[in-house]
């Protein structure tokens, strides 16, 4: 994992290292310093700000908050987003109980998961559609998983969901939202988390690998019921 990071951050060079602080004031991780706000100029904060707003799904200040920590290309991952997530969105997220924030971790057994990250972030910092490319990456994950050309489907799959696709294709060849991947995965991997979905309610690991709907409504059922009890008087 370090090791694919670091090569990336390489590749990437100045760039990236300040898009990764332009990254966490898009995320709301407090400020950063003034020199890293220059990447302002060439209006890379303004789509970092996008994609990294994108990922969030739910209502802001929502008593229990859930980041899930995935990589597109792991079959778990697929299975959870598949099966279970749609679930959880009708009951959870879309009546604004829960808020949910997908954050990645391209593990190092997987050549693509990276490619599918910033495909689905450019979705989200062209046209603020993370979530429909988040799904499309999902559903097609057999297609896409150990091709030699995956930006060729990633490509297709955007004009399939309407994005423009000049921006699209210039956000993923410049490698623009690369600073929220690599902030991502150095902070998971940073704090021991090693094996995806991962999942932290309200900043405390709740689960890791595939739980049904029963199983979270159990563990979202007991946050809400906790955030409820500190409220009162």
């Amino acid at each position: 994992m370090r090791e694919r990071i670091g090569g990336r951050i390489g590749r990437l060079g100045r760039r990236a290292r300040i898009g990764v602080g332009v990254a966490l004031l898009a995320l709301g991780a407090g400020a950063a310093p003034a020199a890293l706000r220059a990447q302002e100029a060439d209006g890379g904060r303004a789509l970092l700000q996008r994609a990294a707003a994108s990922r969030v799904q739910g209502p802001k200040g929502a008593a229990v908050v859930v980041y899930e920590v995935g990589d597109f290309e792991c079959p778990y991952c697929g299975r959870f987003a598949v099966d279970v997530f749609p679930k959880l969105d009708s009951a959870y997220v879309k009546t604004g109980k829960v808020q949910w924030v997908f954050m990645n971790l391209p593990l190092t057994m997987h050549a693509n998961a990276f490619p599918a990250a910033e495909a689905a972030l450019c979705a989200g910092g062209v046209a603020g559609r993370f979530w429909a490319m988040h799904d499309r990456l999902y559903a097609g994950q057999a297609e896409w998983s150990g091709s030699a050309a995956p930006g060729k489907i990633f490509a297709r799959y955007a004009k399939e969901l309407g994005l423009p696709e000049a921006a699209f294709e210039e956000c993923v060849r410049e490698d623009r939202v690369a600073p929220i991947i690599l902030q991502d995965a150095l902070y998971f991997s940073g704090a021991g988390v090693s094996g995806t979905p991962s999942f932290f309610v309200n900043n405390s690991l709740a689960a890791v690998g595939v739980k049904g709907y029963d199983e979270w409504k159990q563990i979202l059922d007991k946050a809400l019921q906790e955030a409820a009890a500190k409220k009162k008087p």
